[in-house]
C-alpha cells in the first residue's frame, strides 16, 4: 500500500512543454481501477478522459454487455511529463478498469497482469457492503506476493444514506485515521459523476508509482 514509507515529493516536479525529443527516457505505467459491480470504474475512467484529453496517446476502447455495464475493460494511455532528479521523463500511463461482474472473475487477473498501481472503487450504497468486501479480498488476493501499489477511494459520497467513511474503512479493515504518514488518504472521498476527487486521487496513485520506480 503507499502508506509504506514517506516520500520525497519536492525532488518530482510536473512539465507540460515537455517533447518526446528533448527527454532523458520513457518509461509506461499500468494503472488498473478494480472493484465491485457498477460501483463507478467507468465513471472514473470517463472523468480522467475528460480532465487529460490532450494528453491522450490513442482512442480509448470498451467491451459492454448490451445493458451497457463493462464485459471486458476500457482502456486508454496518457502521456505525463516529469522532471525528476534534473532529469526529464516522459511517462506513458495505460489507464484500465477492470470488470467488477461476478461471472467474469476469472478475466480480472488477466486484466491485472503488468499492474504498477491499482485504485479501488467502493461502493457508499449500505447495500453494497457485502460487494465491497467481496471484491476487496480479491483484490488483496491477487496482488499478494505482487508488491502493487494501490490506493482506495468510496464513491457516490452523495448518497442520502452513504455508509460513513469509519463504517466502511472497519468493514474491510482499513486504519480508522483520515491519513497515512506520507500524507495519502486512507480512503478518498469521491462523487465520480461530478469529478469530484476523481482526478486527486488518481493523480496522487500516480506519484507514489513514480516514487516506487524511482525509489526516491
Amino acid at each position: 500500500m503507499i502508506n509504506s514509507k514517506q516520500t520525497n515529493k519536492s525532488r518530482i516536479n510536473v512539465s507540460n512543454t515537455l517533447s518526446f525529443n528533448d527527454c532523458d527516457g520513457i518509461i509506461q505505467f499500468k494503472i488498473v481501477y478494480w472493484g465491485p459491480g457498477e460501483s463507478g470504474k467507468t465513471t472514473n475512467f470517463m472523468r480522467l478522459k475528460e480532465k487529460f484529453h490532450f494528453m491522450k496517446l490513442s482512442s480509448s476502447f470498451s467491451i459492454e454487455t448490451t445493458e451497457g455495464r463493462t464485459l471486458w475493460q476500457d482502456s486508454v494511455f496518457f502521456s505525463f511529463k516529469f522532471n525528476i532528479n534534473e532529469k526529464k521523463y516522459i511517462i506513458i500511463t495505460q489507464i484500465v478498469t477492470c470488470t467488477g461482474q461476478e461471472r467474469f472473475l476469472s478475466t480480472r487477473e488477466y486484466v491485472l497482469e503488468g499492474a504498477d498501481g491499482i485504485i479501488y472503487v467502493g461502493d457508499s450504497n449500505p447495500d453494497m457492503i457485502e460487494q465491497n468486501k467481496r471484491s476487496f479480498r480479491e483484490l488483496i488476493n491477487f496482488t499478494k506476493n505482487k508488491d502493487i501499489l494501490y490506493v482506495v477511494q468510496l464513491n457516490k459520497r452523495d448518497l442520502e444514506n452513504a455508509i460513513s467513511m469509519l463504517d466502511f474503512k472497519k468493514q474491510l479493515g482499513l486504519p480508522r485515521e483520515d491519513k497515512y504518514p506520507d500524507g495519502s488518504y486512507v480512503v478518498y472521498p469521491v462523487i465520480a459523476l461530478e469529478g469530484i476527487n476523481v482526478v486527486n486521487c488518481f493523480q496522487n496513485l500516480i506519484l507514489q508509482v513514480v516514487i516506487e520506480y524511482f525509489k526516491l
